[in-house]
């Protein structure tokens, strides 16, 4: 009983010993973006930025739902990949055992729909390293950009208003106001315009999800055509790829109206 007790007391003194290296070295994870907009609205002085506060939470907003849907856009195209990967060892073992229904441009469709995913994902990693250092940089770095968010995937944010007049009385806005803030009509347009698009993205997701797993399952059983596949991951690539910018996109022109209407 001892010696287990001496044991729990080294394993709790090395876990202490690695959180507060890793603590040291700025290793630590960077809250929910609420509350990182609060540490942001807290540590704010007009004196010392050139952003006025509104700005300063906008780009905030922007760089946090960056990382979030390229994380999320990385992790399709690792997915992608590797069925390109196996689908290109299975093709080329058919071709090797004489197979008929596999051909050498069969092989090499695979091949370069597989560089193409590659092409893909050194680009997502240079853009979410950027962003990771523009995050960084936004907050002081208070955070090393090698931080993991508490919130890891992009999600919608709520936005209830179909008009522009409900959403201006929620923000009290005088009428006087609201008749003349053009550039707001714009921006609440924008937020309509990318929410419709967001949802009807999500729909097309659903049927690409279903059909990829159709696609894969058939050519893993033998049944499958490698040209049919190749097709359901390209645009399963794309019509997801296409979802996680639509809700990038919806998120950020909510911030732009949240933004502008306190200009």
């Amino acid at each position: 009983m001892r010696k287990f007790r001496t044991w729990i007391w080294l394993l709790s003194l090395v876990s202490l010993i690695f959180a507060s290296n890793s603590f040291a070295n700025g290793e630590k994870t960077i809250p929910s973006l609420k509350n990182v907009l609060n540490e942001v609205r807290s540590s704010f002085s007009g004196k010392d930025n050139h952003l006025s506060l509104g700005e300063k939470l906008f780009e905030t907003k922007k760089y946090y739902y960056q990382i979030q849907y390229l994380e999320q856009k990385l992790d399709i195209l690792n997915e992608v990949k590797e069925h390109f990967e196996k689908a290109v060892s299975k093709a080329e073992e058919k071709y090797d055992e004489g197979e008929e229904d596999v051909s050498q441009s069969d092989i090499t469709k695979l091949k370069l729909g597989l560089a193409g995913t590659l092409n893909d994902i050194y680009e997502i990693e240079t853009d979410l390293e950027i962003s990771r250092w523009s995050l960084s940089d936004s907050l002081g770095n208070e955070y090393s950009s090698n931080a993991e968010l508490s919130e890891s995937g992009i999600s919608p944010v709520a936005f209830e208003f179909d008009d522009f007049l409900s959403w201006s009385k929620h923000h009290n806005r005088s009428q006087k106001g609201i008749n003349r803030s053009l550039a707001l009509r714009k921006a609440f347009l924008k937020v309509v315009e990318a929410k419709k698009k967001m949802q009807l993205a999500r729909k097309n997701r659903k049927m690409t999800r279903a059909l990829l797993v159709s696609e894969v399952a058939n050519y893993d059983f033998g049944i499958g055509d490698s040209g049919d596949l190749f097709q359901a991951l390209i645009i399963y690539t794309r019509v997801l790829n296409g979802y996680y910018d639509s809700v990038y996109k919806y998120n950020l022109s909510v911030a732009t109206l949240d933004r502008d209407k306190n200009l």
